[in-house]
């Protein structure tokens, strides 16, 4: 009941719970009979909670979060963290650099079970019983629980075959926005002291992804203001240089640790979210 309200359909339940559809069914059934009240709006896309469903569903889930509690509580008594945590990674950063973490904290806590997930959409937490997930902001409004993990300036690079094309530009204002590839198409925005600039780019390429843009700039195709996390090798082999460095980029990239609503967040999870957190200070 509480799994298939959570999901939204029967089919999201019996994913998470490793059931059948037919079993879920007969069973939510069951219980509908043995309390003489229906507790869920059958529908072509899946279920919803009567207003009985949805009474009965809060008390379930109190329930299940004072077990869950309880259990931790027992496991804290003997310093030990248990159980199963899976997280859902997104974006280049949590990629590259998360994997690395994940590991030393399962090898801190040898009876943490981990699956880590990497995609590039974001994930339904609750049907698709996901503990903690890695998401690039800004987050869109939603019921979700959300705690800052980071944040990365952005830079300007070039390559140095572009440099005599912007070598009378006294600030960043004065670039041509046909020399600029824009990242999701994001305007850029400087500011050094009082002085504020901004800029739309216009160049013949952009992307939703920063490794392809540096590819570019590093091509010499234009100028791209990507997070701090890219480039860093290409300006070591001195493939690409930093440009108009003593600016400040108003913008930056956030990523947050993202974890499902009305739930209580077992201590391994709030472990995990804090080691994350520490060592990414």
């Amino acid at each position: 009941m509480v799994a298939t309200i959570e999901g939204g359909s029967f089919s999201a339940a019996a994913k998470l719970l490793d059931s059948s559809v037919a079993n879920l069914s007969r069973k939510v059934g069951a219980l509908e009979r043995s309390l003489g009240q229906q507790l869920l709006q059958r529908t072509a896309r899946g279920c919803l909670p009567t207003e009985a469903g949805q009474a009965f569903y809060k008390q379930c889930r109190t329930l299940l979060d004072g077990i869950e509690e309880a259990q931790d509580e027992v496991r804290l008594g003997r310093s030990q963290l248990k159980g199963h945590i899976r997280i859902s990674l997104a974006g280049h950063f949590a990629e590259t650099t998360l994997p690395s973490l994940l590991a030393e904290f399962a090898l801190e806590h040898p009876d943490i079970q981990l699956f880590i997930n990497v995609t590039a959409r974001n994930v339904d937490l609750v049907s698709e019983g996901v503990d903690i997930s890695v998401r690039l902001g800004p987050l869109a409004d939603s019921n979700l629980i959300a705690k800052r993990l980071i944040n990365f300036p952005l830079r300007t690079l070039i390559a140095p075959t572009l440099l005599p094309a912007v070598a009378e530009c006294k600030h960043p204002g004065e670039l041509s926005p046909e020399l600029c590839l824009s990242l999701l198409g994001r305007r850029w925005s400087y500011r050094k002291g009082q002085l504020i600039h901004h800029l739309q780019p216009a160049g013949r390429i952009g992307s939703d992804n920063g490794l392809a843009l540096v590819a570019a700039a590093r091509s010499g195709l234009g100028i791209v203001q990507v997070p701090s996390y890219y480039g860093h090798a290409e300006v070591l082999r001195g493939d690409l240089v930093p440009l108009f460095d003593d600016w400040q980029s108003e913008d930056e990239f956030e990523f947050y640790l993202v974890f499902p609503p009305t739930r209580y967040i077992p201590e391994r999870v709030r472990a995990l979210a804090t080691f994350l957190q520490q060592r990414l200070q």
